[in-house]
């Protein structure tokens, strides 16, 4: 049993390896789906989401520290896509919010990424996709710790 678990955990390890670079290279590509980068459309997914954030929280969130993601931060509120103002319930701290224009873009290029994963899945039964999804997510879950 050991020897099998091994082998099934070594072919997770190259799968998501292989994943991921692949990713990476389909991001900066002619292939690359959408205007916005990796960086850029995650940070605006996740305000969308979840509504205004501090920059220690979105930090925190994509395990980066605080100078990285306030510089990405500053570029991102400069092309007018988020917006900062001050905490209602802590007026020296600053959260972050979507614009109008920043929700824009994120239609548009979450449409693109949709239509591409759509094509890339169509032959796989909706079951398949519920399951790849539930796992994904609790890899990411793992990557947290």
């Amino acid at each position: 049993m050991q020897k099998e678990n091994q082998k099934a955990v070594e072919r997770i390890e190259y799968e998501l390896t292989t994943l991921i670079r692949r990713a990476v290279y389909l991001d900066i590509s002619d292939k690359k789906i959408g205007h916005l980068e990796r960086s850029v459309y995650l940070l605006l997914r996740h305000l969308d989401e979840f509504g205004p954030s501090r920059l220690k929280a979105l930090a925190e969130t994509f395990n980066l520290d605080i100078s990285t993601l306030s510089r990405q931060a500053s570029a991102i509120e400069a092309k007018g896509y988020i917006s900062r103002f001050s905490d209602p319930t802590d007026g020296r701290v600053s959260l972050f919010r979507l614009t109008d224009i920043g929700r824009e873009k994120l239609i548009i290029d979450k449409k693109m990424r949709i239509e591409r994963y759509h094509a890339m899945l169509e032959n796989w039964s909706n079951k398949e996709k519920e399951i790849f999804g539930e796992l994904l997510e609790r890899m990411n879950e793992a990557l947290i710790d």
